[in-house]
């Protein structure tokens, strides 16, 4: 008996010494979190709870930091070192976003739906980090007001900074010069199919798309297709003129706005950019001018948008003048890939050539992606937008897409083996008769989405394999639609 006493005893100690050990972490932790500048503002109540989600991280100086682990995406807080922060703009143009130091935070962007995919994280140096899971923060949103607030905070300033960045026109000033424009800007927002600017109006703006696309016209002559990177608005602060044409938002889309007075100090301040912008108003004005006696191209720039044409950043087309009458080859070694063809022909001419009614795979604010509850679609390596496993067949995608390019498609029912299936019936029944509650596990999806995602995880595209002239190909948007 007193063995076994002084034994029970023991491990109580070496227990209470575990949990004590835990308590001063956590007490620690939670004083280095009040210390943290991008948390200033977040009552202690909040950061206790914030302290129960916190895991260290160590990353060593030039290592990369990936902000999305196996169990998704994650929040960084900096307690040492630096981590420096790089963006592609749209030229694909690698620019420096600054640097992030002890008291900043990294990754908050899906909380707010936006993972600035093109952003990559290095350690400057040796650096700890505490991070958080993003669907924990997400659940306990609630209860923590002040510190989704100061997050969002974060969030807003980075969308500002990094679309600024991405614009090839500001790229090359250095991350400070940057920030202080940054300042300037006023972000604004544009759902589909909203007049940004009237043709003959007057225009006080400098408009940079952070994200989305805009049309320009005259009367109804389309012209111009712009997106991210892009800016317009120049013509009329240069020249102090009516603005010569209409600009229309034709997906969602985010701009930011300089005004007349801080463009002009800009230009005075940087004399570079203003010949730059000189530079690209004469290329832009050439453009213009060759669209605008160019009348098969007014014929087809609507359609085309309107088709989301323009919204990837490829095109399957198939000259016809190759193709064998009655072949569709190319449509049955897709449906003998993919169980269906997931391309029809007998789709819009475009310059002798004809698009293939199939998913345009959108760069840019994809319908079906943004109302998909499991975040089940992602870009591949390629540019495709893919239909992964995490797809629960609710088919909220299919008629959020505006082309028709979703469907659903059935899944084989998996049966369990006449022994199996006798096993769970005896299981189950006696579960009944004592009376004991059966667990709901959860159900599997009868039918998942489905789309062209430009055969993923195939060595070839099957249409294109199988079409015996060459006559379909993938070619990129920019050959049919020159910028």
């Amino acid at each position: 008996m007193g063995k076994r006493t002084e034994g029970t005893v023991g491990h109580s100690s070496v227990a209470h010494t575990r949990t004590e050990r835990q308590r001063v972490r956590r007490q620690g932790r939670l004083a280095l979190l009040g210390g943290l500048a991008c948390l200033s503002d977040v009552p202690q109540g909040e950061l206790a709870s914030l302290n129960e989600l916190c895991t260290l991280r160590l990353f060593q100086g030039g290592s990369q930091v990936v902000g999305r682990q196996p169990g998704g995406d994650v929040l960084f807080l900096i307690l040492r070192g630096r981590l420096q922060l790089h963006v592609r703009d749209a030229t694909g143009h690698e620019v420096d976003l600054g640097t992030l130091g002890p008291g900043d935070c990294c990754g908050e962007g899906p909380l707010f739906g936006e993972r600035f995919p093109r952003m990559r994280i290095i350690a400057e140096s040796d650096c700890s980090l505490l991070q958080i899971a993003v669907a924990d923060l997400r659940n306990a949103q609630r209860s923590l007001p002040m510190l989704m607030a100061a997050l969002r905070r974060t969030y807003r300033w980075r969308v500002i900074d990094s679309a600024l960045a991405r614009v090839p026109l500001f790229s090359r000033l250095a991350p400070a010069e940057r920030t202080i424009l940054a300042t300037r800007l006023r972000p604004l927002h544009y759902e589909r199919d909203e007049r940004i600017v009237k043709q003959g109006g007057r225009v006080d703006t400098l408009y940079l798309v952070g994200s989305g696309q805009v049309r320009v016209a005259h009367g109804e002559l389309g012209l111009l297709l712009l997106g991210e990177g892009d800016f317009f608005g120049e013509i009329a602060l240069l020249s102090d003129r009516p603005y010569p044409v209409e600009v229309r938002s034709t997906t969602p889309t985010d701009l930011l706005a300089l005004p007349r007075t801080e463009f002009e100090r800009l230009l005075d301040q940087h004399p570079n950019l203003a010949t730059q912008l000189q530079a690209l108003l004469e290329q832009r004005r050439q453009i213009v001018t060759a669209i605008g006696t160019d009348h098969e191209h007014a014929g087809v720039l609507e359609p085309a948008v309107r088709a989301g044409m323009l919204r990837g950043t490829h095109l399957l087309v198939r000259n016809s003048e190759h193709c064998k009458p009655d072949c569709h080859r190319c449509e049955q070694g897709c449906a003998e890939r993919h169980g269906r063809a997931r391309l029809q022909l007998d789709g819009q001419m475009i310059h002798g050539l004809e698009v293939a009614d199939s998913c345009r795979q959108c760069t840019l604010d994809a319908e079906c992606a943004a109302v998909c509850p499991a975040d089940a679609f992602e870009r591949t390596g390629n540019g495709a937008l893919l239909v992964t496993d995490r797809c629960i067949g609710c088919g909220k995608c299919i008629p959020a897409c505006p082309y028709d390019a979703v469907t659903s498609v059935g899944l084989p029912s998996v049966r369990p083996a006449p022994g199996q299936l006798f096993t769970l019936l005896r299981t189950t029944f006696e579960r009944m008769r004592r009376h004991q509650i059966i667990p709901l596990d959860p159900i599997a999806p009868h039918q998942r989405a489905d789309k062209c995602d430009l055969c993923h995880g195939f060595a070839d595209l099957a249409c294109v394999s199988h079409c015996p002239s060459g006559a379909l190909q993938l070619v990129a948007v920019e050959e049919l639609f020159p910028r």
